[in-house]
């Protein structure tokens, strides 16, 4: 059984009821397919044995919960945490803390990187969960009884899982490993919104020279700031197809933006001057401030065969601790590591697994060889 709390009144009820409590399970449901911004449409709470649907929609005043949630004495358990906190610290201008996210718990428990919600219960719980609602409209009203189940399952097993998670995390000491995982998750700089740097996510921008780069960075970061003010998705904007061509062809006049396939002629009617102004000033980019995507060098045949040898160590260390390479880390970061002249990996529970060996492999202080069919890691 679970509560649909549509009123203010009802909220400060349930809020009452459940503030006792050291941690409750959270998910949200929204939308964001037309806005900049998610459009929060329900919020699912579990402490104990109470359990609700918050139809933030209806609700006047939300306050009671925003109050809940940044309850610095109170764990929000969530998994896949970032959609639903970056919801809050928008609408708040708060992170809420303390968190304790159950996908980045199942990979430190070695039950699989990035996994998703339905695989986690079902390995954990052998519960099947139904996935009869996953294109919902989650903003219109009134919900259904089917809906409203399938939302709450989403916290019913959450709540059960935290606590099994918890004790495994301790029996392994393992706990204090996500410490590190667990402050990048509610650092407000987490969701800072960087206009500047939109450009590095605009899809084909591979394909552009440096001075190209410098107008795209001028055109997306304004593509970003309007999107945000008028909440509208960036698309609705301009498209990525549109802001690479743009940046490729600098067009200097309104005939020449006419040119451009996709802009119709109200857009470019309205818009000309402005992107004129905007491709102006990446054109007069000084060359030492010219933006550049990274390159990734190839390693030298020396390196690669210290990054092979260092994969191996990773495997042999994963697998002493039931847990996926990929979890600590891919072969990208460690080329990365060896290529930048490094000899550790990370300065979280990743690189406290690996950073003292991959130091001593390196010094020659300890060897990878083979042992009656079987590799190990031993002093030379």
């Amino acid at each position: 059984m679970f509560e649909l709390i549509e009123t203010t009144e009802k909220l400060r009820e349930f809020i009452n009821k459940i503030s006792k409590y050291n941690w409750f399970a959270l998910d949200t449901e929204f939308l964001r397919e037309k806005t900049y911004y998610s459009k929060l449409c329900l919020v699912q709470i579990q402490a104990g044995d109470y359990r609700a649907c918050i139809d933030p929609i209806k609700i006047e005043d939300l306050n009671p919960l925003y109050d809940l949630l940044n309850n610095p004495n109170i764990t929000k358990v969530l998994h896949a945490a970032h959609q639903d906190l970056e919801i809050f610290k928008q609408l708040t201008g708060q992170v809420p803390a303390p968190v304790f996210d159950t996908q980045i718990a199942a990979a430190v428990l070695g039950l699989g990187d990035q996994m998703g919600y339905a695989r986690l219960i079902e390995q954990m719980l052998n519960v099947s969960l139904q996935k009869t609602q996953t294109r919902t409209d989650w903003s219109k009203r009134p919900l259904n009884d089917a809906q409203l189940e399938y939302a709450i399952d989403d916290v019913r097993y959450l709540a059960q899982i935290y606590p099994v998670m918890l004790e495994q995390l301790n029996s392994k000491n393992r706990l204090h490993w996500l410490d590190k995982d667990f402050e990048r998750t509610v650092d407000p700089e987490t969701y800072a919104i960087k206009a500047r740097e939109r450009w590095k996510k605009v899809r084909g921008n591979q394909v552009l020279k440096r001075p190209q780069l410098a107008v795209l960075r001028e055109l997306a970061a304004w593509r970003e700031a309007l999107a945000e003010k008028n909440n509208r998705p960036r698309k609705w904007i301009l498209n990525d197809d549109i802001l690479l061509d743009l940046a490729r062809q600098q067009p200097t006049n309104k005939a020449a933006f006419s040119e451009i396939r996709g802009l119709s002629p109200e857009r470019v009617e309205k818009n000309h001057l402005r992107w004129s102004k905007l491709i102006k000033k990446g054109q007069t980019t000084p060359e030492n401030e010219l933006p550049e995507l990274p390159r990734s060098k190839k390693p030298t045949p020396t390196q690669n065969t210290l990054i092979d040898l260092l994969m191996i160590v990773l495997q042999i260390k994963a697998k002493e601790l039931g847990i996926t390479p990929a979890v600590i880390a891919s072969r990208k970061q460690i080329a990365n590591m060896i290529q930048s002249g490094k000899t550790q990996l990370s300065d979280d529970w990743r690189g406290a697994i690996v950073n003292e060996l991959f130091e001593q492999i390196i010094a020659g202080e300890k060897i990878v060889r083979v042992d009656n069919r079987k590799v190990v890691i031993e002093s030379p």
